[in-house]
């Protein structure tokens, strides 16, 4: 077993947190835990894992900093994003503030699960920093995923975690590595990374969507332009990707239990409850109440 390395991984001055572990899944090769963590005090603490560490937060609010070079001069502590990435015996060291959140977190050895498909693994060289804040889609929809099979465990379930963890470290080397083959698309084409800045300004803006002017001008598009290469690329409309992507994260704050049901709505940019019940209903099949209790939030 890996063992209960994340808060052995911990080392604080203080008593900064309480934390439980909601579900936990922990074979050889893997240990991933539901966490909902209350940062009791502000203070400072380094985080240094064993293995890959990776974790995404089910919660909105962030209240953890980190900075690889806390002793240097002119050191900058960055807010954790959504999606933050430790590479094995990486030293992260943190600020804290007193709060709440809820997070999936995973260590997991890479080259154990690599090796059972056959492929002999080597990680990039790469900013460390630039792990702290991953804006994508297909990361977070994996460990979405994860998630869901701790809830919920489906057939093969040790099985389907490996192999979505196995997904999410071939992206974190497709990312993190700058493949340059998904740099330069075709004409007329959005290349993967203004596809993954759009889902990051979509689901990790809070309340109005962004507008279409805006969505451009941060890739250096006009609107009709966007649009247009959003469909050549994708094959479906902006207008469809735009309300799918609001579901994925009503589907993100939904285990929150301290999320009401209409601050859920707004925060994915729905006028009232109304309309997001019956846009999630026509969606998944359930009201969000409904969902709620069904992943066992």
């Amino acid at each position: 077993m890996v063992g209960n390395l994340h808060l052995r991984a911990w080392r604080a001055t203080s008593r900064l947190f309480d934390d439980i572990i909601e579900e936990r899944e922990a074979t050889e090769a893997f240990d991933i835990q539901i966490h909902r963590t209350r940062w009791l005090v502000d203070g400072d603490a380094a985080f240094k894992p064993a293995l890959p560490f990776i974790e995404m937060m089910l919660s909105p609010q962030k209240f953890v900093q980190g900075s690889y070079t806390p002793h240097a001069g002119g050191a900058r502590y960055v807010p954790l994003g959504d999606v933050s990435f430790v590479p094995r015996e990486a030293e992260l060291h943190c600020r804290v503030q007193p709060g709440a959140q809820r997070s999936i977190s995973c260590i997991f050895d890479v080259d154990r699960i690599a090796a059972r498909a056959g492929i002999e693994w080597t990680w990039p060289d790469f900013d460390l920093e630039e792990a702290l804040d991953l804006g994508n889609g297909y990361i977070r929809m994996a460990l979405r995923r994860i998630a869901e099979e701790l809830f919920s465990p489906s057939f093969a379930s040790v099985a389907q975690i490996e192999c979505s963890l196995m997904f999410v470290a071939m992206e974190l080397l497709r990312v993190l590595g700058h493949d340059t083959r998904q740099q330069q698309p075709e004409a007329g084409r959005l290349t993967q990374r203004q596809l993954d800045r759009l889902r990051e300004m979509v689901i990790d803006s809070i309340g109005e969507i962004p507008s279409l002017g805006e969505l451009a001008a941060e890739n250096g598009l006009c609107g009709r332009k966007l649009a247009s290469a959003y469909r050549r690329t994708t094959g479906s409309t902006l207008r469809s990707f735009l309300a799918n992507a609001r579901l994925e994260r009503a589907k993100m704050l939904l285990p929150d239990r301290s999320l009401l049901i209409k601050q859920v709505a707004y925060d994915c940019g729905f006028k009232n409850s109304a309309s997001f019940t019956a846009a999630f209903r026509k969606a998944t099949g359930l009201t969000p109440a409904e969902y709620r209790t069904a992943i066992g939030a």
